[in-house]
């Protein structure tokens, strides 16, 4: 039992970012990486985070930021990025379900792309910079512990509307034992690093961003891996307005 739950979080962890060892996997087994989510989270979290507990660039808070969203990118090798890149383009100014699933089909990064990229990127790097401003490393952690839980509950609510594809293998995974194990953890770890106004803000900020996720995929008729991605994205971005707003 050990044994393969050990499996399963460094199954998720090589999977979901460059941190852990590439494992032969069959496609049913993704199912069982989503309670592991936010833990994965945490570590990448750590690894990040840990230069600048060290000092690197101390007193440079610009740069800490900077390289804080390019090493997030870098070990998650960009995957939740292109997914909020796919439904900016998708869903564009008017939306309609024929051209929402042809534009998600389609490998190029249109201008809608470009611009949710460009959003996405700088409000991570200013917000950044406050919390490492404040000497807050806890919150670093804590972003992409949130994230990651974001995945886990978009994975449930896109769960019943699930289009054929990858992103339907981690869905299948969300029952009641991943959701209540994903979010315990992401409960824990922010009772230890952040404190509980930043909590509670950043619950609500998720949540709405959750909720927009799932009134699009209920609009067109499904929830692919884009909606994941995206929900990574968007919940990192709830922390960072929640700490900066507390603080």
């Amino acid at each position: 039992m050990i044994s393969s739950f050990f499996r399963d979080f460094l199954m998720t962890l090589g999977f979901m970012t460059r941190l852990g060892p590439i494992l032969d996997i069959e496609p049913e087994e993704l199912g069982r990486t989503v309670k592991w989510f936010p833990l994965s989270g945490l570590i990448l979290g750590a690894v990040i985070a840990f230069p600048f507990y060290l000092g690197l660039f101390a007193g440079k808070f610009w740069i800490q930021a900077w390289l804080t969203v390019v090493a997030s990118i870098y070990f998650t090798r960009g995957l939740h990025f292109d997914g909020i890149a796919d439904i900016a383009d998708g869903a564009g100014p008017y939306p309609d379900k024929q051209r929402f699933w042809r534009i998600i089909k389609d490998s190029c990064c249109g201008v809608f792309g470009v611009l949710a990229l460009t959003i996405a990127f700088t409000g991570q790097l200013i917000c950044f910079y406050y919390i490492y401003e404040a000497n807050k490393l806890g919150v670093v952690l804590w972003v992409f512990v949130v994230g990651r839980l974001g995945n886990t509950l978009m994975c449930m609510l896109g769960k019943s509307i699930a289009r054929p594809g990858q992103g339907s293998l981690f869905m299948r995974g969300a029952d009641s034992f991943s959701i209540v194990f994903a979010f315990v953890t992401t409960v824990a770890t922010g009772m230890l690093v952040v404190d509980f106004k930043v909590q509670v803000l950043t619950y609500f900020l998720a949540a709405a961003c959750l909720l927009f996720l799932y009134r699009l995929a209920k609009k067109m008729n499904g929830a692919n891996g884009d909606f994941l991605g995206a929900a990574v994205v968007l919940s990192e971005l709830a922390v960072l307005l929640a700490f900066v707003a507390c603080y």
